[in-house]
């Protein structure tokens, strides 16, 4: 027990059974879980693009049907989240969840999305409802085809 006491943290991780390897791999998880932790309301879904969109079948995230529904999917490839919000009759909006004031996350609240950082509002489709942002978060286009959603992740309608 001295050893492990006087021999400092390396020690510790060893009788742990954990090298820097693990702990760095440890310590990339959770900045990962706090990168997407304004979703955390929100179920995060990883997804494939093939040639730059995105398919949900919509029978397979049940939460799209509610009128406030909404899901985070991961896209591969991409750092950052897009959450995919319900918006009416078989229509959909799909954001960057990243605030154009200072890059937090912002988060599903009801009818609007919030920013915890700084107070910016924007409605579910995106556009500033109150400051400090200016701009409107990013928007890709997602068109419903038969019973699947279908992202365009190449620009923004």
């Amino acid at each position: 027990m001295t050893a492990l006491v006087s021999g400092a943290g390396p020690l510790i991780a060893e009788a742990r059974g954990m090298d820097r390897r693990g702990f760095v791999g440890v310590c990339g998880g959770a900045l990962a879980c706090a990168a997407i932790s304004g979703c955390a309301s929100v179920m995060v879904r990883p997804v494939t693009a093939i040639d730059g969109r995105v398919s949900l079948a919509l029978n397979e995230h049940p939460e799209l049907a509610r009128p406030d529904g909404a899901v985070a999917i991961q896209v591969a490839g991409m750092s950052d989240p897009l959450l995919v919000l319900h918006a009416g009759e078989r229509r959909y909006v799909v954001l960057s969840p990243i605030c154009t004031h200072r890059g937090c996350t912002v988060e599903v609240a009801g009818d609007r999305l919030e920013c915890p950082c700084h107070g910016s509002q924007y409605t579910r489709e995106g556009v500033v409802i109150e400051g400090p942002a200016e701009r409107a978060l990013q928007r890709f286009a997602a068109t419903v085809s038969g019973q699947s959603l279908v992202i365009d992740l190449r620009g923004t309608p």
